[in-house]
């Protein structure tokens, strides 16, 4: 199944940090040249507030619900290979909200 990465890029001005001014839009671009340069199918999409704000810029794959967490454009090429291999990119990995461990999918 092909994988879809959903970036943060909220920019909302409530006085929390915002992932899209801590560089979300930037990583969304990154990644997809990541993958166009490979060929992959698996596709990335800029998407509101995923909730852990202070963690950002934040970024969930679905269909495994892998979360990511304190990223930028420096990690698009590791985030575009997570993507094509399915192995998560173990660095910048975080428990989904709510959870404590990041294993707990």
């Amino acid at each position: 199944m092909r994988r879809h990465l959903f970036v943060c890029t909220n920019e909302r001005a409530s006085g929390k940090p915002a992932c899209g001014r801590r560089g979300g839009v930037e990583l969304v671009t990154a990644v997809q040249q990541a993958l166009v340069a490979r060929g992959s199918a698996a596709r990335v999409t800029a998407c509101g507030c995923l909730g852990p704000c202070f963690d950002g810029p934040n970024a969930v794959v679905y269909p495994e619900g892998t979360w990511y967490g304190a990223l930028g454009a420096e990690d698009a090429t590791a985030l575009a290979d997570a993507l094509v291999t399915g192995e998560p990119y173990a660095a910048k990995r975080m428990a989904a909200p709510g959870d404590e461990d990041p294993d707990e999918d």
